[in-house]
């Protein structure tokens, strides 16, 4: 299995998993449900960066699918010319996800300018891993609910 193979089989089996985080701020315990959509796949594997490569064209929901039945390719993929700075980072984050929120890691307030890299990403939350590799997952409420989602990460791009 390739790893834009593996980084959708990862995806697919977190998307059955919730995890619930609580977390205290002045004696106030606060909740976390984090949830991950198949529709947020392509975003995270960094389909956004392959603009130089002709995919053929699938719902957001369907990609990691249609990836798992060998229709998208990992050849392709690595084509693009941001491969190897912007998606090869995501898929092995991707890949290690789950390892990194089933074992130790840090939730912080996300305040960008509190980190030692730049990144215009908007969140509300950072988790930190350092288990087997630096993982940073930025969440974000997902509603007025206050239900929240996975809405990006990434591993490697930002030097720590």
């Amino acid at each position: 299995m390739d790893l834009l193979q593996q980084s959708a089989q990862a995806w697919k089996e977190i998307t059955e998993y919730r995890y619930l985080f609580t977390y205290g701020y002045k004696k106030q315990l606060y909740p976390i449900n984090l949830t991950f959509s198949l529709e947020d796949y392509p975003h995270l594997a960094g389909f956004q960066y392959m603009k130089d490569i002709s995919l053929p064209n699938y719902s957001s929901a369907k990609i990691a699918d249609r990836i798992l039945e060998g229709k998208i390719l990992f050849e392709k993929v690595q084509k693009a010319a941001q491969y190897e700075e912007m998606i090869k980072p995501r898929l092995e984050a991707l890949v290690h996800l789950k390892e990194s929120l089933d074992n130790k890691f840090n939730l912080y307030s996300y305040m960008p300018r509190m980190y030692p890299f730049i990144t215009g990403i908007k969140a509300d939350y950072l988790i930190s891993s350092h288990f087997s590799v630096d993982n940073f997952i930025f969440i974000i409420k997902a509603n007025a609910q206050g239900e929240l989602k996975c809405d990006f990460l990434c591993c490697s791009i930002f030097e720590i």
